[in-house]
C-alpha cells in the first residue's frame, strides 16, 4: 500500500470513529437505580411536548406516565427531560417516549448498584500483574467471557520485574530487584507508584467509610477461602507491590516499565519486554508513606505481618522525605513511557499532607499532626475563592480542590484531617480555626458540584469542562460529596448528586452510552487497552477516560488513548461511588437453598462463609447515612441513556465494520515522535497526556482504531476528521521517493536518527508474531530498525494533527 493511501486510511478511520460515537435520542441510565434515587432522562427531541411512560417489563402494566418538560441548560442549550423519580417500587422497567421508541430494561431496587460495583472490582482483578488470573466464579452479575465464549483471563506475567541499571535508573550498576505484583496501570502493562497510590488510597477510603458493606462483599475471587475479606484481598495486591518499590534508604522508585510502550498484540503473559526501575521521586515516596500508614490501620485485624510492614515502610518513607523538603523529580530521559511527573509544589505538598495526616491517624504522634497543619497552611487561598470551576487550575491554592488526581492528592489529606477520630471536642488537638476552614472549603466545593450538576442537561458536575480522564474525576467526586456529609451531616441533595453522576457515567450523557465496558446498553466498545485489543472485544468493568478537548470529543476507538483509555485511578472512583450502596448477599440457612431475597434477585449465588470476617448485624454496620426521600426534581438532575432506534444502530454498526477494515489498513503508519525523548505539551493550558505514546507498537488487527490523528480535538467531529484527511493527503506527496532513497542507503549511513520498527511486507499484522517471539532467543527477536527522515516525520505530524512529530524531526540526530 502506498503512503498516500495509508494516510488517507488513517484519517478516514478517525472520521468513521467520530461517526460511530454517535448518540441516541433517549439518553438515560439503564444500569439501574436505587428506589429513592433521582431517575431522569434527557431527550433530544425537536419539541418537548410528547408523552412518556414507564412500563413494567414483567407485567406490561404502565407504572408511571408523564409529559416531557423543557430543560434550559446553561451549558447544553435546550433539551427535554423525563422525570420518573416517583418510580420507587422494585422491579424491571423500560422507558417509552412517544415517537422515539423505548429504552432497554433497567432494574429498580436496593441491589441495583451491586453489579457495577462487582464489575469495577473485577477490572482490578483482571489487571493483576505477577500471577495468572483464571476466570472469576460464575455469577449473573459478572461478565466472564466474550460474545464468542472466550474467557477473560491471562497467565502468569512479568515475573522478571525488574532491572535497576544506569541508563534508566541512573544507579551506576546493574541489579535485579523483585517488584512483581501490583496492577497493570492502564492501556499498557507498566506499573506506576503515583497512580497506584491514589488508587489504593481511594479503595481504602471505601473500606473505612463503608466497612460493613465491604467486609461481606463477594467478588468471586477464585483463590479459595482466606482470612482476609475479598475487598481487602484486592487492595493488598496493590499495596504490597508499592512496598517492593522502596529502597532500603526509604526513597521509592517512581515507576517500573519497559524503555518504550510495548505489548500491542500481546496479553500480559506473552509480553517479553524487559522492564526497568526509574529513579526515585518525592511523589512516589510520599505515596508509600501515606498508603503505608493507611494500610497499617486497615490490615491490622486481618494480616498483622502486612500491617507491620506497611507502618515500617511509611515511617521510613516519611523520614526520607524530611531530608529533602523540596520536590524531587525523577530523570525519566531513559524512558518513552508515561511519566506521571508533577513538578509543581502543590502536588508535592499535597502528597506530604496526605502522608502526615495518615501517619497521625495511625500513630497519634504529635509531630505528624503538626506537619499536617503546616502543610495545610501552605494552601492559603481565601475560602470564598474556592468555588470556581471550568478552569484547568481551579482551586489551586485551596485546602480542598474541586479537581484531584494522581498529581495532586491534597484532598485525601484534607479529608483525613477533617474527619480524624478525635473523641470529644474538648480533647480535639487540632487547630479549631484550621478545622473550620477545611470544613468550609469542603462545603463550598460540594455545593459547587451540586449547582453545576443541577444546571447541566446531563448532570455533569463539571458542566461543559473536559480534560484527560474526566470520567475518573467525576467518579472520584463521590468521595468529596460523602466527606461533606460526614463533616456537615447527612444530606440527601449531596447524595443524589453523587448518584446522578453515576447515571451520567452509565448513559445519561451526550452520547446516550455507558462509559463502562460491558455495563449498560451500548457501552464503550473499543477501549485503549491491550488485552481488549488482543481479544478484539472489550474486557469488562473498565471506565474509559471520556471526552477530552471539548464536550463532544470522545472517540470510541482502540487507539484513542486521549479519550478512550482505561486506568486504575479512574476505576477506583467507580468502586468508591458504588461501594456505598453495595448490599451484602443473603446468608442462607444451612438446610435450605438461598431464596430470592427482598429484591427478588434469584440469580445471586450465596456468599461463601468466611468466619474471620463474617458480616456484622445490620445495626452494627458502618454504612452510609440513612437516605431521606428523593428531593424535589428541582434540587438535582441525573440521567442515563437508552433508546434503540434500529436504523441508527444498524448504520453505526456498518460504520464500525468499515472502521475495522481501515484499522487493518493503517498498520504501516510510522510511530509518532522520536522514540525516547519526552516532549512538552503544545500549550501550558492543555492537560498533559499521561502517556506520551511515542514508541507504541502497532495494535494487532481488529476493531475501529483511532490513529495518531485522534490527538487533535477535531477528530471527535466529522469536520475535524475531514480536515485531517485533507492535510494527510497533502503531506505525503513525496514520501514514496524518500522511503526508497532511505532504504537504498548502506547501513553505515543510517547509523543515527529516530528509530522505528521496520514495516512488515503486508498490511495485515502478523497474528502469530508474539508467540513466535516468546519461543525465539532474544537475539532473534531483535527488531530491525531504520532512521526516519525529516520529511517523513513532518508527514506523520500532519496525519496526527499534532506538531509533536515535526518538533522531533527538527532536533539534531543522536
Amino acid at each position: 500500500m502506498g503512503p498516500t493511501r495509508n494516510a488517507r486510511a488513517l484519517a478516514l478511520a478517525a472520521l468513521v470513529g467520530a461517526c460511530a460515537a454517535g448518540s441516541q435520542p433517549i439518553r438515560v441510565n439503564v444500569v439501574g437505580y436505587l428506589p429513592d434515587a433521582f431517575k431522569l432522562a434527557t431527550i433530544a427531541a425537536p419539541v418537548c411536548a410528547g408523552n412518556w411512560s414507564i412500563v413494567d417489563v414483567d407485567t406490561g402494566a404502565h407504572a408511571l406516565r408523564g409529559t416531557l418538560s423543557e430543560l434550559q441548560s446553561r451549558t447544553r442549550g435546550t433539551l427535554c427531560l423525563a422525570n420518573f423519580s416517583a418510580l420507587t417500587k422494585p422491579g424491571t422497567y423500560e422507558l417509552r417516549v412517544a415517537g422515539l421508541g423505548h429504552t432497554q430494561p433497567f432494574p429498580v431496587g436496593p441491589t441495583a448498584l451491586n453489579r457495577p460495583f462487582r464489575m469495577a472490582m473485577a477490572g482490578f482483578y483482571m489487571a493483576r500483574c505477577g500471577q495468572a488470573t483464571p476466570p472469576l466464579e460464575p455469577s449473573d452479575e459478572l461478565v466472564l467471557a466474550t460474545s464468542k465464549g472466550r474467557m477473560y483471563e491471562h497467565g502468569e506475567c512479568h515475573m522478571n520485574d525488574g532491572t535497576v541499571d544506569d541508563k534508566h535508573t541512573h544507579a551506576g550498576h546493574l541489579e535485579h530487584v523483585d517488584a512483581t505484583g501490583g496492577w497493570h496501570d492502564a492501556g499498557d502493562y507498566g506499573k506506576y507508584v503515583v497512580n497506584t497510590g491514589i488508587t489504593v488510597g481511594m479503595l481504602m477510603y471505601a473500606w473505612e467509610h463503608f466497612q460493613g458493606r465491604m467486609a461481606c462483599a463477594d467478588l468471586g475471587l477464585p483463590d479459595g477461602e482466606t482470612a482476609v475479606p475479598d475487598f481487602l484481598d484486592e487492595v493488598r495486591w496493590g499495596v504490597a507491590w508499592m512496598l517492593k518499590m522502596q529502597r532500603p534508604d526509604g526513597w521509592v522508585y517512581h515507576k517500573l516499565t519497559p524503555s518504550h510502550f510495548e505489548g500491542f498484540g500481546d496479553l500480559p503473559d506473552t509480553d517479553r519486554a524487559q522492564r526497568y526501575f526509574s529513579p526515585v521521586s518525592s511523589a512516589a515516596t510520599g505515596d508509600v508513606a501515606a498508603a503505608g500508614a493507611q494500610c497499617a490501620r486497615i490490615f491490622a485485624p486481618y494480616d498483622a505481618a502486612l500491617s507491620a510492614r506497611c507502618l515500617a515502610a511509611a515511617r521510613l518513607a516519611y523520614d526520607a522525605l524530611a531530608t529533602q523538603p523540596d520536590v524531587v523529580v525523577p530523570d525519566l530521559s531513559g524512558f518513552g513511557t508515561g511519566t506521571y511527573n508533577n513538578q509543581d509544589w502543590h502536588g508535592d505538598v499535597g502528597v506530604r499532607l496526605w502522608a502526615a495526616a495518615e501517619l497521625y491517624e495511625t500513630t497519634r504522634e504529635p509531630r505528624f499532626l503538626a506537619d499536617t497543619e503546616g502543610f495545610l497552611r501552605r494552601f492559603d487561598a481565601p475560602s470564598a475563592t474556592c468555588g470556581e470551576i471550568n478552569q484547568p487550575n481551579s482551586g489551586l491554592n485551596c485546602k480542598v480542590c474541586d479537581q484531584f488526581d494522581w498529581g495532586d492528592k491534597r484532598n485525601l489529606g484534607s479529608i483525613r484531617y477533617a474527619t480524624l477520630k478525635v473523641g470529644s471536642r474538648d480533647t480535639d488537638p487540632r487547630d479549631p480555626a484550621l478545622v473550620a476552614e477545611v470544613a468550609e472549603q469542603l462545603r463550598i466545593v460540594a455545593d459547587l458540584f451540586v449547582r453545576t450538576g443541577r444546571d447541566d442537561a446531563y448532570a455533569s458536575t463539571f458542566g461543559g469542562y473536559t480534560k484527560w480522564g474526566i470520567n475518573g474525576e467525576l467518579a472520584r467526586q463521590s468521595l468529596l460529596l460523602y466527606a461533606a456529609e460526614l463533616v456537615h451531616g447527612a444530606n440527601s441533595t449531596l447524595e443524589q448528586t453523587a448518584l446522578s453522576t453515576l447515571s451520567h457515567l452509565f448513559g445519561r450523557n451526550s452520547w446516550g452510552r455507558s462509559f463502562v465496558t460491558k455495563l449498560g446498553d451500548w457501552p464503550a466498545q473499543h477501549p485503549h487497552h491491550r488485552p481488549s485489543i488482543v481479544y478484539s472485544e472489550a474486557w469488562p468493568g473498565l471506565l474509559v477516560g471520556g471526552p477530552n478537548g471539548g464536550e463532544t470529543s470522545w472517540s470510541d476507538g482502540w487507539l484513542a488513548f486521549r479519550s478512550n483509555e482505561v486506568a486504575i485511578n479512574w476505576n477506583c472512583g467507580l468502586v468508591y461511588a458504588t461501594a456505598r450502596y453495595y448490599v451484602c448477599p443473603a446468608q442462607p440457612d444451612a438446610a435450605n437453598e438461598p431464596d430470592a431475597g427482598a429484591d427478588g434477585d434469584q440469580q445471586r449465588r450465596p456468599h461463601k462463609p468466611r468466619a474471620p470476617h463474617a458480616p456484622r448485624p445490620p445495626h452494627e454496620r458502618a454504612s452510609a447515612p440513612v437516605r431521606a426521600g428523593a428531593p424535589d426534581v428541582a434540587a438535582a438532575d441525573g440521567t442515563v441513556w437508552l433508546g434503540d432506534p434500529s436504523k441508527v444502530r444498524d448504520a453505526l454498526s456498518a460504520k464500525e465494520r468499515l472502521a475495522l477494515e481501515l484499522e487493518q489498513l493503517s498498520a504501516l503508519i510510522p510511530p509518532e515522535g522520536n522514540g525516547g525523548e519526552t516532549d512538552e505539551t503544545d500549550s501550558p493550558d492543555e492537560e498533559p497526556p499521561r502517556h506520551s505514546r511515542r514508541d507504541e507498537r502497532r495494535a494487532r488487527s481488529s476493531g475501529p482504531a483511532e490513529p495518531a490523528a485522534e490527538k487533535s480535538a477535531g477528530t471527535a467531529s466529522v469536520d475535524g476528521a475531514l480536515a485531517d484527511l485533507a492535510a494527510a493527503a497533502a503531506a505525503v506527496d513525496g514520501l514514496q521517493s524518500d522511503r526508497r532513497a532511505r532504504r537504498a542507503q548502506p547501513a553505515a549511513e543510517r547509523a543515527s536518527g529516530v528509530l522505528i520498527e521496520e514495516e512488515p511486507a503486508a498490511a495485515m499484522p502478523q497474528l502469530g508474531h508474539s508467540r513466535r517471539q516468546a519461543r525465539e532467543p532474544a537475539a532473534a527477536r531483535a527488531p530491525r530498525r531504520a532512521p526516519v527522515p525529516a520529511a517523513e516525520m513532518a508527514a506523520a505530524a500532519a496525519v496526527s494533527g499534532s506538531g509533536r512529530a515535526a518538533r522531533a524531526a527538527a532536533r539534531p540526530a543522536h
